[in-house]
């Protein structure tokens, strides 16, 4: 049974999120989009405090184990150069699985190598229009040279990967198990696995479906 409930749920994963690169007071970043009264969430912060899920340091909050333990963490990646309908359908299947879904963007450098063409549009602007997709509760640049050194800093409870992405997830669980972490990994799936960005960027309509 889960004996936290879904308020608590909320103000945990805002805290957990804020950690990579949210600014302002603790009321600001967790008071936005979520609904809290600002008295409210000072009770709630103050009582997460005495039940040892949350500790503060320098007047912010960060999460205890226990407070970490409380959520589960997607993760999730990907080049997201043209945000499209699939991406849309397998960030919802993503963020469906757990508390929080954070999301690592792949640096243009990975891009280039793994794609051998430049992007349409620079990381920074990929990640921030990953970021503000209302399914996405935060988007990080990904490493450009070890995407386990991304994972390793996010500690998500699960992976989750796109349907076609060339990882194995037999890889995937070996090089997670290496580096002391024990994440889940789930491939997802697509209701239209013919929705691709090189379709869209080749602009052929016998590619494009049709919705």
């Amino acid at each position: 049974m889960d004996l936290v409930d879904s308020c608590t749920k909320v103000i945990l994963s805002k805290i957990y999120v804020s950690q990579f690169g949210a600014t302002g007071s603790e009321m600001q970043f967790i008071s936005n989009d979520s609904e809290i009264e600002p008295d409210v969430l000072r009770k709630k912060l103050e009582g997460l405090k005495n039940s040892g899920f949350v500790e503060f340091m320098d007047g912010r909050p960060s999460l205890t184990e226990t407070g970490r333990r409380s959520i589960v963490v997607v993760m999730t990646g990907g080049a997201f150069d043209i945000i499209h309908p699939g991406h849309v359908e397998t960030l919802e299947q993503a963020k469906s699985l757990g508390d929080v879904l954070i999301v690592s963007v792949a640096r243009d450098r990975t891009f280039e190598r793994n794609k051998r063409r430049p992007p349409q549009h620079a990381e920074v602007l990929r990640r921030n229009l990953v970021s503000s997709l209302r399914v996405v509760d935060c988007a990080v640049l990904g490493s450009e040279t070890d995407i386990f050194e991304t994972v390793l800093l996010l500690k998500p409870d699960i992976i989750a990967l796109g349907y076609d992405q060339f990882h194995e997830e037999a890889k995937i669980l070996e090089e997670v198990k290496k580096r002391g972490l024990t994440v889940q990994v789930i491939r997802l799936r697509s209701s239209n696995p013919d929705i691709k960005t090189t379709a869209i960027i080749s602009a052929d309509p016998d590619k494009l479906v049709r919705l």
